[in-house]
């Protein structure tokens, strides 16, 4: 595996996550904070996925971010020279929106979600786990998010684009009985704050991934797991969500789709403040009303069936 561009990329982006945690407005989330800080790295994780923490207006924050990502540039130049680092910007401003850094034969990236900004549990400071220190041959601690967020957006993403590594990890959190009131509740919010429709990620129509699998999963994995069983989760995932909903968090869910959100159904403080969240309101109460009307009844529909 020492030879392998997933070892060499996880190293990379080991020796550079010191760099990022000297800024104090991001938090690690994501694969990498899974599989390296969370769970004893069942299996590799090579981009680095950031939650910019503060909540405030939306250029604030996307000067901020870039602000920090910039300081993260030039520290990554200083301490590697050899590296190349390009820039990816938010048209047609200058600002960045992310970094993808090459050394040697490895590459990452570097992403903080331009949208999903702020929290709802404290974030952590958590140590490299114990596999991960042994293999790399180093120690790292790093501010990530709450396991309840980490893995509520874990499980937005893979039923959204249902790929073998958000499967995967999906996987291991169900196997451990981890899917707790706390993690549902994160995925409420995320659900509520994603861009598709909130009916097709609880109702997804299954896709074909294993050539995924084979190419993106299969030689990053340290704990084995085959094609059939994330095939299986997938299905697992969906009755899992559906039948531990309460009755409750799906009126909460019906009333964001309605355009008129009951806060207090939740038992979450602070939601309604989030930027996904609120930007997500807006859009629903700009949609036509045909549409709209049409798209609350199937939600309804799915949760009455």
């Amino acid at each position: 595996m020492r030879e392998s561009v997933y070892y060499k990329q996880a190293e990379l982006l080991l020796r550079i996550l010191p760099i990022i945690n000297t800024e104090v407005d991001f938090a690690l989330k994501g694969g990498t904070a899974i599989n390296f800080f969370v769970r004893d790295m069942p299996r590799l994780s090579v981009d680095i996925d950031l939650t910019y923490l503060p909540i405030g207006e939306r250029e604030t924050a996307l000067d901020g971010i870039s602000k920090s990502l910039l300081s993260i540039s030039r520290k990554i130049r200083k301490m590697f020279p050899d590296s190349q680092i390009s820039s990816k910007k938010i048209h047609p401003s200058e600002s960045l929106s992310g970094l993808i850094i090459r050394r040697g034969d490895a590459t990452i990236k570097i992403e903080p979600n331009l949208i999903l900004r702020g929290f709802m549990f404290t974030p952590q400071v958590r140590s490299l786990s114990k596999k991960a220190q042994d293999m790399f041959e180093t120690a790292v601690s790093m501010k990530i998010l709450s396991e309840a967020e980490l893995y509520g957006g874990k499980i937005c993403a893979a039923l959204d684009r249902q790929h073998p590594r958000d499967l995967f990890d999906v996987k291991l959190l169900l196997d451990s009985g981890g899917f707790n009131e706390q993690t549902r509740k994160a995925f409420i919010v995320h659900l509520i704050s994603h861009s598709r429709p909130m009916v097709e990620l609880l109702n997804p129509n299954f896709v074909d991934t294993r050539d995924i699998y084979e190419k993106d999963l299969k030689d990053m994995m340290l704990e084995k797991v085959e094609y059939e069983e994330l095939v299986e989760t997938r299905d697992r995932l969906v009755q899992t969500i559906i039948n531990s909903l309460t009755p409750e968090e799906k009126n909460f869910v019906l009333s964001v789709k309605r355009g008129e959100p009951a806060w207090g159904l939740l038992g979450l403080d602070g939601v309604e403040n989030l930027p996904a969240v609120k930007w997500k309101i807006v859009n629903i109460k700009n949609m036509h009303p045909t549409k709209h009307k049409k798209s609350f009844e199937k939600l309804r529909a799915f949760f009455d069936r």
